[in-house]
């Protein structure tokens, strides 16, 4: 008999926050099996109507509730703080400011502390997510992005975000737990693509002083990743051939990523960097918001070489951990990345075919996949039967080992980002049941506001006990 224990999950919900004003968003939770819900970014809105406003909707934000909450799918406004941040908590402080509170949303304000309790009283368990890179992003007080941001190494960073989730606790008693959304270095090889590691600013001040710091050089980080892609553009066919039999595993493949010093200094470095960072910013948290859990995210573990994260060095400070079940195919998802890399690859080396590149990548990377019938060029259409058994499997079963098991397992779960790359319901329907099978109890749903009748179909089935 197939396992038919519930797999929950916490929904991540996003501003308009006057969604939880509606008791419908919360019979809808009750009504699916889900008892947990997460704030995105603690934000309400000033200015509202005004055609100088930005506008609150994305695009993507097409659920019903959503739009309702808005008011109309046009609806405009400038997103504030929602509480009148304790400045105290913030003295010395010269890169972060937290966001103020107009007396002109006190109502809204009153309206959410009140769908808050009434959550609380009804059972439901609440998380908030590290909000101060979305109030930047979001134009928090203005409606307009903040200009240049702020360096991954400047200290004041983890101070900023323990003093803002102690105001919030102070202010919204109602949370439980934390999630810190990064940082993450760039991971993508595909040029012109978001997160292309060859065009990624490392040289800058609060950089250069902590490299020195530990004892590196920025200058040696910038000439290894530049020698990285050197490397990525001299693959032969018979080097490929060589390299998937003979250096893809254990110490051979070390001696592989280090063959070059300059290319291990810039591994080590954001590695050091990211460690340091998450690290240091839970030490913050747990300092001032006693009993608060607090959860990291990261990218799938193939990823984590790029991006800086060491998955079980967390555990040691984490009370879970949120690696990224993200499969669409548009930005920020994993097909659309593995596509990236195999094809830039083929196309960086004549001769080179698309299953030679896909081969070596997953060699690499340890990435399992499919070499025939869905290689990464077909990612854009709905996922083979082989590539859930293997792919989604297998990274799955990495997170799972790399955090420490089941119970400190919350993976994110989203199905499309800004708007593109919306997966089919089937695969979603995939990926949880791979999931399930390995014993999968929790994930974080992203987000209630662009999720489809289809999505919510799975996701209901699996958190009230039914299986795949």
């Amino acid at each position: 008999m197939p396992d038919k224990k519930p797999m929950k999950p916490v929904m991540m919900v996003r501003p308009p926050l006057g969604v939880l004003n509606d008791q419908g968003f919360w019979d809808e939770m009750k009504d699916a099996g889900i008892e947990e819900v997460a704030i995105q970014w603690l934000a309400v809105y000033d200015k509202l109507g005004d055609p100088s406003s930005p506008p609150i909707l994305k695009p993507e934000d097409i659920h019903p509730r959503m739009l309702a909450a808005a008011g109309s799918k046009d609806a405009r406004g400038i997103p504030v703080g929602a509480f009148k941040p304790n400045q105290k908590l913030f003295e010395g402080m010269k890169h972060w400011s937290p966001p103020g509170m107009p007396p002109s949303v006190e109502g809204q304000v009153k309206a959410l502390h009140s769908a808050l309790d009434r959550a609380k009283n009804a059972g439901f368990k609440l998380w908030i997510m590290d909000d101060k890179g979305y109030h930047r992003q979001g134009g928090i007080g203005t409606g307009k992005p903040a200009p240049a941001a702020i360096s991954v190494c400047n200290p004041e960073t983890s101070r900023y975000t323990g003093a803002r989730i102690r105001d919030v606790l102070d202010n919204f008693p109602h949370f439980e737990a934390v999630v810190l959304d990064g940082p993450d270095f760039k991971w993508d090889i595909k040029p012109g693509s978001r997160d292309d590691i060859f065009v990624e600013n490392f040289d800058d001040p609060h950089q250069r002083q902590f490299a020195a710091s530990i004892g590196m050089s920025i200058d040696r980080v910038i000439q290894g990743r530049d020698n990285f892609k050197k490397r990525l553009t001299s693959l032969t066919p018979a080097y490929v051939d060589d390299f998937v039999k003979n250096c893809a595993a254990g110490a051979s493949a070390y001696l592989w990523w280090t063959e070059d010093p300059t290319v291990a200094h810039w591994l080590a470095y954001k590695q050091a960097v990211v460690d340091h960072s998450v690290s240091s910013t839970v030490r913050e948290i747990k300092a001032r918001c006693p009993g608060l859990k607090v959860g990291t995210s990261s990218r799938v573990p193939a990823m984590t070489i790029m991006n800086g994260h060491n998955l079980r060095r967390e555990r040691s400070y984490t009370d879970f951990q949120l690696p990224k079940e993200y499969w669409w195919f548009a930005v920020a998802g994993i097909r659309d990345t593995v596509n990236h890399w195999v094809l830039t690859i083929a196309d960086w080396n004549q001769g080179l075919s698309e299953e030679q590149a896909a081969r070596w990548f997953s060699a690499a990377f340890n990435y399992a996949m499919p070499f025939s019938g869905y290689l990464p060029s077909q990612y854009g259409k709905p996922a083979t039967k082989e590539w859930f058994e293997t792919t989604v499997r297998d990274q799955t079963r990495q997170m799972i080992a790399s955090v420490g098991g089941v119970d400190r397992f919350v993976p994110f779960v989203g199905c499309e980002h800004f708007n593109v790359g919306w997966m089919a319901p089937e695969d979603l329907h995939g990926i949880l049941a791979e999931m399930h099978a390995q014993g999968t109890k929790r994930y974080c749903y992203y987000t209630y506001n662009s999720i489809k009748p289809e999505y919510m179909k799975s996701i209901a089935q699996f958190s009230r006990g039914k299986g795949a």
